[in-house]
This record gives structure tokens, sequence and C-alpha cells, in this order.
């Protein structure tokens, strides 16, 4: 079975331990001289060594052997340890075993001598995850642990541990790894393993890491996976989901010179590319942060070997607070990022503020402007020269009542009945004008809605839009007068509309190619309010008093 390559080349001594010189100095010099300690922490970011230190101060401590800072690998705890053998080293993850149940486990087993070692050591990981009982179920034999027991906590969020633990152990701060240790780490790597990679794309590899040696080799294993030979860094960013520097230059200057469709256009194409746009977003505030850096103290770049050649061809006059503003609006985003479904229309949404005001086009006043113009008079001036029938706004209302099966179905054949390929086509470019409206109050959800959909389907008067979740169907169902009315603001074409999931598109798609019904056009009916209304009063009285009761429309109203 194949070995993913960080697990390969995770360090089994001290001195393969790549970027921590300090603390494994530290740890040594307290096995060499017998100082060790009943409780360590180990902080800092992911892939930076902190379990893998742990585990190698674990073999070291138990050597019989031990001298200068090596252990033997030969005696039976050295032995048992290397082939993942020993009982007294104990590993715990305290993601899943974070119960006070656990500990008091722990705290049974723990008087108990070691089996071939000196010492047990308990290595528990992500140790922030324990609960507050368990916490303080571990406080006391925490501080006064048997003397052949020794504690390893290793956490990436030190500030959710409780003071009381702290003030318990030795804490070392694991840092991140710099760019060229990394870099250096990785070309062995590759010369172990034969791998043919261009130097600038190691250095992507260990940018976008970001300091963790972990990630760097877990990213080096994908991009090999994905290409054998000759790997550049356009390969890397197409494994990572990222752009290049080069993309986000141009990017840069598409947003700063204000120009609103071409940024646009762009960000769909990052995503029909299959480009991860919560990454997108961390590459482009760090470009920013670079941009800044560059403008205002250039030698701090060249100092730590960032290649200054992306930022040189930006516009010199872009704002240090237009980069500053924009910096902090998407490190914003970020976090609302987290609990959305759609990152992509938030990410627009967010570009699309910052043109705006950068422009000094005040959009959402000039759609407040558009929406002051009822609806109902649009749609009368624009069809004053037509011979079709205008759609008044109450019977588009009165649709969203009416939406049930026998309505959805006869849309769904009035489309396929009519269907038009162009017409298809030419709303698909026609619906980027439904942009415009992500911010308006009003409509700014239901344009979410529609940019969010597919269209499946169209004809003269129909379109059939395609949603994979069920919740955004029944929300376009339930309110098509709003929907219906943002569509023709934005195309100054007048449709109706009905949306359905990607199973009973699938369905109907199958029906019409294999043609297992025939569709022919019906005519849609949809009563006033007051029709509707004096038939539902006609029914109910009829019910309880039969013919008996004579009444008049007026009152009914």
């Amino acid at each position: 079975m194949y070995q993913a390559l960080y697990r390969k080349y995770r360090p089994s001594e001290f001195e393969e331990v790549i970027g921590q010189d300090v603390i494994i100095k530290t740890l040594t010099n307290a096995i060499q001289n017998n100082k060790i300690s009943h409780a360590y922490l180990f902080t800092g970011p992911r892939g930076t060594g902190k379990t893998s230190v742990a585990k190698i101060f674990a073999k070291n401590v138990n050597c019989e052997n031990y001298t200068n800072g090596h252990s033997c690998n030969n005696c039976v705890s050295c032995t048992l340890i290397k082939n993942k053998q020993s009982t007294d080293i104990i590993e715990i993850d305290a993601a899943s075993n974070n119960g006070v149940d656990e500990i008091r486990n722990l705290k049974s087993k723990i008087t108990l001598v070691p089996s071939n070692s000196k010492y047990k050591v308990y290595i528990i990981d992500e140790v922030h995850m324990l609960s507050t009982g368990a916490f303080n179920a571990l406080l006391k034999t925490l501080e006064e642990p048997p003397e052949h027991v020794i504690f390893v906590l290793a956490t990436t969020e030190p500030q959710k541990l409780p003071s009381t633990i702290l003030s318990r152990c030795q804490r070392f701060d694991f840092k991140r790894i710099s760019d060229e240790k990394i870099v250096t780490r990785l070309e062995e790597i590759c010369k172990l393993e034969k791998i043919e990679i261009k130097e600038d794309a190691l250095y992507e590899i260990a940018r976008i890491s970001d300091g963790g040696m972990r990630d760097s080799i877990s990213i080096l294993d994908q991009v090999v996976a994905y290409k054998q030979e000759n790997i550049t860094i356009e390969d890397v960013h197409s494994v990572n989901g990222t752009i290049t520097q080069k993309d986000l230059s141009e990017f840069m200057d598409t947003i700063f010179s204000k120009n609103m469709e071409n940024t646009l256009n762009l960000l769909d194409k990052y995503n029909n590319d299959g480009k991860n746009i919560y990454k997108l977003l961390d590459e482009i505030i760090f470009f920013l942060r670079n941009m800044l850096l560059y403008k205002t103290t250039p030698n701090y770049l060249t100092l730590h070997q960032i290649n200054i050649e992306p930022y040189k061809n930006l516009n010199k006059e872009i704002a240090n607070n237009d980069i500053y503003n924009l910096i902090t609006n998407l490190n914003e985003l970020k976090n609302t990022m987290k609990d959305s479904s759609n990152i992509k229309t938030l990410f627009e949404i967010e570009i699309l503020k910052f043109l705006g005001i950068e422009n000094n086009i005040n959009i959402s006043q000039e759609i407040k402007k558009q929406n002051n113009e009822p609806i109902r008079e649009e749609i009368k001036e624009n069809n004053s020269t037509s011979s079709e029938v205008p759609l008044k706004s109450e019977n588009i209302a009165e649709k969203v009542t009416l939406v049930d099966n026998s309505i959805k179905d006869i849309r769904i054949n009035n489309t396929l009945a009519r269907l038009n390929k162009k017409i298809m086509m030419n709303l698909k470019e026609k619906s980027e004008s439904i942009r415009l409206y992500l911010l308006d109050d009003k409509y700014g959800k239901y344009a979410a809605l529609l940019l969010d959909g597919k269209i499946k389907a169209a004809s003269d008067e129909y379109i059939i839009y395609v949603y994979s979740n069920e919740t955004d169907v029944e929300t376009f169902n339930k309110s098509l007068n709003d929907i219906e009315a943002l569509l023709y603001k934005s195309i100054k074409e007048k449709y109706r509309l009905i949306a359905v999931s990607d199973d009973e598109w699938e369905n109907i798609k199958d029906d019409f190619n294999n043609k297992k019904k025939k569709y022919e056009y019906v005519e849609e009916q949809v009563k006033n309010k007051v029709e509707k209304k004096v038939e539902e009063k006609k029914s109910e009285i009829t019910e309880l008093f039969d013919n008996i009761v004579e009444y008049t429309e007026e009152e009914i109203k």
C-alpha cells in the first residue's frame, strides 16, 4: 500500500526536525542532564512538528543508551517504540476522547508502572478539545503525577486552555517554518523520490503552505499524483485551486481600474476552472498586503525573497487607503463565508461594493431610483406599441398562491412545447445584468437566487430554472411575483418562470428526449383576486346553505 510522503518522511530523530532549533536544543539538554519535567505543552500552527517532536522525545527519554542527543535505536524500549509496539507510549486524540469518563479511565491506569520503559508518556493531541469537566478531572493528576509518568500536551489553540492547565506545564511555542527551509526539505524529498519539479514551483508550494512542513509535503504529494514529471508552478495552482501571482496581478489591476464587467468575468472564469474561492480570497489578501508593502517599503519584500515582479506593473496611483480598506473588508468577508453555502455570490457582492464606492457610482441609489417606478407602469410603457397583452402585477402576485402541481406542470409543458435553444442562450447572456441588483435591499436575495440557478429550458414566454437544493426550489416558486418582476427590470422582457430540482429535471429531460409525452401549448388561466375571492365565498356559502341564500359580487368584496 502506498504511503503518503508526509508519513514516509516524518522525522524520527531530533536532528531531522526542521525549523525548531531552540526547542530541540532545550529538550535535548533536558534529557542529557536528567532535568525532565512531568508535563510539557507544545503549541503552534499545524504541521510544524508538535506531535513528531513529542514522539521523538518519548523515545529518547526512554532510551537505555542515550548519548549526545541521540537514541540508540537498539535497546528494547527503542525497538518497541520504533515498531509501534510499545504499551508505554500512549497517544490520545482529545478531539474524539474529550469527556470526563476518558480522563477518569486514564487516571485509573496511570499508577501502573511501565512495561518495558523508564517512563509512561501520555501524548494528548488537540488538548484544547477537552471538555471543562475533563480538564477539571485532569488537573490534580497533571500537577502531581507518579514519578514514572510524563504528559505531553499538544494544541494549535493554547488560548482555549484553562490557566490552571497552562501553569502546570513547561510551554514550548513552535513557530512557522521559513520558505527557504521548507524548499530545502522538499528538494531532498524530490531527489530521493526522483521527482522532476521546477524550483519556482517548490517556492510556491512553500508559500501556499504558510509555514507548515506537513502541508507543503502533502501538496507536493498531490501535485506528483496530478503530473508525474516536469512539474511547473501552474500545476501547483491547478491542484491547489489557486491562481498564479501573474493572474492575481491581472485581477487586481482589473479591480483597481474599476472595470466591473472584466472583474466579474474573471471571477466566473476562476469559478468555472474549479478554483477554490475561499483559498482565492486568502491569496488576494496576501497579494494586497504585499502591494501595500511594495508601495511603502519595497526593500522588505526583497529582503524576504518575495518576487516583486507582479507588483511592478500595477498602477502606481492606487491609494494606500484603498488597498487597506479592501484588505479589511475581505478579512471581514472571510468570517461571513464560513456560515454561507454560496461564497462566490458573497465575494461578488463585496467586490461590487468596492467598485461602486471607488467609482463614485452609487449603485444602490440608482437601483432605488429604478424601483420608484411602479413595475406595472414600466411594463405598460414598454408594451405600448406591442400587440402582446402585458402581465398585470396583480396577476403575477396571484400566481404565487397558485404554484401547485397543476400550474407547475402547465409551465413545464408550455416551455417544452415551444422550446427554443437560441432564446435560452440569449437569456443566459442577458442574465448577467441581474448582478446590478445584488446590492438592492428588496431584490438582492432574489438576484442571488436567479444567479445561482441554471436555465435549462426556455421559450418565448416561459423559463425553467433548475436547482440542486430543494429549499431554493421552494423559495423560488413561492416568490414568483418578485422574481418575475426583477427579471423584467433586468432584461426588459417578460417571462413566466418555474423552478425544479435536479432530480425533477432529469425525469423531465428523459420524458422529452424519449418522446414519452406529447407537449402541446395550453393557455394558463389565472383568476384575478376578486374573481378568486368570489368563487371561494360562493363555494363556502353554497356548502353551508345550498342555494337558499342570494348574494351579489359587491357584498362579497
